[in-house]
């Protein structure tokens, strides 16, 4: 069985269990939590971060995809020490989010491919902690030109290092068919690729195009949020799509982005289980209620993301 990049190292893929396709362990808008950080309490961020990791491992959740990238105040120390407190597992990310950085509008794109291989095969910084994923994200109004240039150097990254894509996408603007038909352009092995946010369309017709061309869904941002679908229509299409055959394309997640806390709030003490649980206390009953056989939840939540991590059908 091949091995996956956490922050703690290396671990065996028959290990991962149950993993969350798209979420995050810290994420600082802005890069305030690097540039500002006497804005934070991080004694009690980082206690935040163990105590609700540590619930979703004792709750069935082995593993996070933790797709945070610079733009999003990435810190792999942080996440490597929440980690080993939690005992959970944590796959990293390189790769940029959509605030592209203005030094890659210009670069050479096998430039900005190597930057993301140099994370993959010798470290993020100097930390010796490799990324497990690139993550790439396109918003409202579709790819710019300057997102396009992620994506291509993400295409070539994968390419010479085998380290899946996980993207961020708009799906009520249908943006992931542009950058399927960018990663075509690039050569790049569809079936080691995950469009994200998925879940927030139910347009099955959109969906099952985007599986045709090989590459995984991940079906995500449980519970919803004002604006979005609710979780009954996001679980309703993953039905959908299972009765119609895509469990094997699948994977299950949230999109929780937890916040530093600001220096001097108030305690708040923690009200219910952590959102990394929703997908396991209620989404996936409900599946199951609704008669989506345990084989095809063990095959989202289980199965699907240990091939995506690894390229490997074992």
């Amino acid at each position: 069985m091949p091995s996956v990049e956490t922050v703690l190292g290396p671990v065996d893929a028959s290990k991962l269990g149950a993993t969350l396709s798209h979420e995050h362990v810290l994420v600082g808008m802005g890069e305030d939590n690097h540039h500002y950080p006497w804005l934070f309490d991080w004694d009690q961020t980082r206690a935040n971060a163990v105590r609700e990791l540590s619930e979703a491992k004792a709750g069935g959740v082995d593993t996070v995809i933790d797709l945070t990238t610079p733009d999003l105040g990435r810190d792999v120390t942080f996440v490597r020490d929440v980690a080993r407190a939690s005992g959970m597992n944590v796959v990293v990310a390189t790769g940029i989010w959509r605030d592209v950085p203005r030094s890659f509008w210009t670069r050479d794109l096998d430039e900005i491919a190597s930057i993301f291989v140099r994370e993959i095969r010798v470290g993020i910084d100097d930390t010796g902690i490799k990324a497990g994923a690139i993550k790439v994200a396109n918003d409202i109004g579709g790819v710019t030109p300057e997102g396009e240039r992620v994506l291509r150097g993400a295409a070539r990254a994968l390419k010479q290092t085998g380290c899946p894509i996980s993207t961020h996408h708009w799906a009520p603007e249908q943006v992931g068919a542009r950058q399927v038909e960018i990663f075509l352009e690039e050569g790049a092995p569809m079936e080691r690729i995950c469009i994200g946010h998925s879940a927030d369309t139910d347009d099955l017709g959109y969906l099952e195009s985007l599986l045709r061309t090989g590459v995984y869904l991940s079906m995500d941002r449980y519970p919803g949020a004002a604006g979005r679908l609710p979780w009954e229509t996001r679980n309703a299409t993953v039905k959908a799509l299972v009765d119609r055959g895509w469990a094997s394309r699948l994977m299950l997640g949230h999109d929780y982005a937890p916040a530093p806390v600001r220096a001097g709030a108030p305690a708040t003490p923690a009200t219910g289980p952590t959102r990394y649980l929703f997908v396991s206390t209620v989404a996936v009953p409900a599946l199951r209620a609704a008669g989506v056989a345990e084989s095809d939840i063990h095959t989202m939540l289980v199965d699907v993301p240990r091939r995506f991590l690894t390229g490997s059908a074992d």
